[in-house]
């Protein structure tokens, strides 16, 4: 279904699907190989997903969000730098084609911000290594920093708030339709994020 073009001047981007790459289910898989318990893979996802929130929103460290894990899944041993090794790894390539398109949205005189996702060890490294483009935008937040993780409403609060505009003045893109549907109960204008193209056209 087609979406319509946006008024706004403001663009509010998540970053995973959308400006840097995921991996789909070779992320979780590769977390599953470094447990190594594989009769218990269904178990640890369920609860892998059911805890990643909190981790996401910096309401849990790295370590007691995987000794939860460690103690919900009864795993009989759990190596933890190597089981976040595993999870971080990659997760901070960029999609070279959106970040100029976003760049390029940026010169025109548009005021780009990120809301995304990620637990401290994981947005340390997307820092580090996308520091070059993310720090020529007006507002980067991060849910490890605000203590909210989409789709919280807090989350969309402080976003917004960063980028110094009201609610009905932001264009949210993002690839997951529950974060869309949130962002439009908060007030702002939400595109689900389908791919470059479909991006392109939406925003005519």
């Amino acid at each position: 279904m087609a979406q319509s073009a946006p008024t706004t001047q403001t663009f509010l981007f998540g970053l995973y699907g959308v400006l840097i790459k995921e991996h789909g289910p070779a992320q979780f898989e590769r977390v599953a190989r470094a447990v190594g318990e594989p009769e218990k893979n269904e178990k640890l996802h369920a609860v892998y997903e059911s805890l990643r929130l909190d981790l996401d929103a910096g309401r849990v460290s790295e370590d007691s969000y995987w000794n939860q894990v460690k103690v919900l899944v009864g795993l009989e041993y759990l190596d933890i730098p190597e089981v976040v090794e595993a999870d971080y790894r990659g997760l901070y390539e960029r999609d070279e084609e959106m970040v100029d398109f976003v760049l390029g949205l940026k010169a025109q005189g548009h005021r780009i911000g990120i809301l995304s996702n990620l637990p401290k060890g994981l947005a340390a490294l997307v820092r580090q290594h996308n520091s070059d483009w993310l720090d020529q935008l007006d507002a980067v937040t991060l849910s490890c920093e605000i203590g909210a993780a989409k789709p919280e409403s807090k989350a969309f609060h402080a976003a917004v708030d960063a980028l110094g505009v009201p609610h009905e003045e932001v264009t949210f893109i993002d690839d997951r339709l529950p974060n869309v549907e949130a962002a439009r109960e908060e007030g702002l204008n939400a595109i689900q994020f389908m791919g470059f193209d479909d991006l392109k056209r939406a925003l005519v």
